[in-house]
């Protein structure tokens, strides 16, 4: 395939999957077994930064009013010079929701840099895709009982820790770290909405940070030859993304998660048939 239609394949499917609990990592990286970049792995793997870094700018820039207003009221809080504490506690909760998962990535970073590599990674991403889909269903269900005795309440520091330690099993490929925070959300019996925002809010941090990792593992690649190819990727990924997380929000306002859930376990049945033919063969 062209480098070029393969990068507007692969920003395709990074903008839809990034920020819906379907794994973006797991998408890619069947999109990438079968439909590689010729420039090879490391390319891969650089391209990948570029798209995961439209992303996160979609993010700030949708929310970049919240983000200035929080973070203007919690530095005006640590002067003393204001006691709502709103915004101190909101920049509080990101930390502390995207603390263990860099914690983690670092310590298991040279098993995640070969995982690609493993022959059973489909085996891997079909089980992480059908477990997580079932996940989402119970995950829903649980909240639907519990919304009949109690209302939904905005994320917590005490829910920021539980799902800061869930989100660690993204770390598995097809688990999405989008998945991972939003299920523990909704067990908490935090709404639609508060679930996939939190979501989004951790996001950034993760994303930065694993995409300055990359990008520094990977400088010796970077150069003006492909840098045409790695914006038209930065650049496809933030415009889509940017729709595509107007379009989630506002279909949460009258949908659950319920659908997403039953996607992934089709998808899930699907990788882990393939896997059992491709090892048949």
């Amino acid at each position: 395939m062209n480098s070029y239609l393969n990068a507007i394949f692969r920003s395709v499917i990074e903008a839809i999957t990034e920020f819906l609990p379907v794994s973006s990592t797991g998408h890619l990286f069947l999109f990438s077994s079968f439909f590689p970049f010729s420039e090879g792995a490391d390319f891969d793997d650089l391209f990948d930064i570029f798209i995961q870094s439209g992303a996160i700018l979609s993010v700030v820039i949708l929310y970049r009013k919240k983000f200035w207003d929080q973070g203007s009221s919690a530095v005006r809080f640590l002067l003393r010079k204001e006691e709502n504490k709103e915004g101190f506690l909101f920049l509080t909760r990101v930390v502390i929701g995207f603390l263990p998962i860099l914690a983690a990535g670092f310590l298991f970073r040279k098993f995640l840099d070969t995982i690609k590599a493993r022959e059973d990674i489909l085996a891997i991403l079909g089980g992480a895709w059908l477990f997580g889909g079932i996940l989402i269903l119970i995950s829903e269900f649980w909240f639907q009982r519990r919304a009949k005795v109690r209302e939904s309440e905005p994320v917590g520091t005490k829910d920021a820790i539980l799902i800061g330690i869930f989100q660690c099993l993204a770390l598995i490929p097809g688990v999405s770290r989008s998945g991972a925070t939003i299920v523990t959300a909704r067990f908490l019996g935090k709404d639609t909405r508060s679930a996939a925002e939190f979501s989004f809010f951790v996001a950034v941090p993760v994303l930065f940070i694993a995409s300055a990792y990359k990008l520094y593992k990977h400088r010796a690649i970077l150069n003006l030859d492909n840098l045409p190819i790695l914006s038209l990727g930065f650049l496809a990924s933030f415009l889509l993304c940017f729709f595509v997380i107007k379009w989630f929000l506002k279909y949460l306002q009258s949908h659950s998660f319920t659908g997403f859930g039953w996607y992934r376990i089709i998808l899930g049945i699907g990788v882990l048939t393939l896997y059992k033919l491709v090892m048949q063969d």
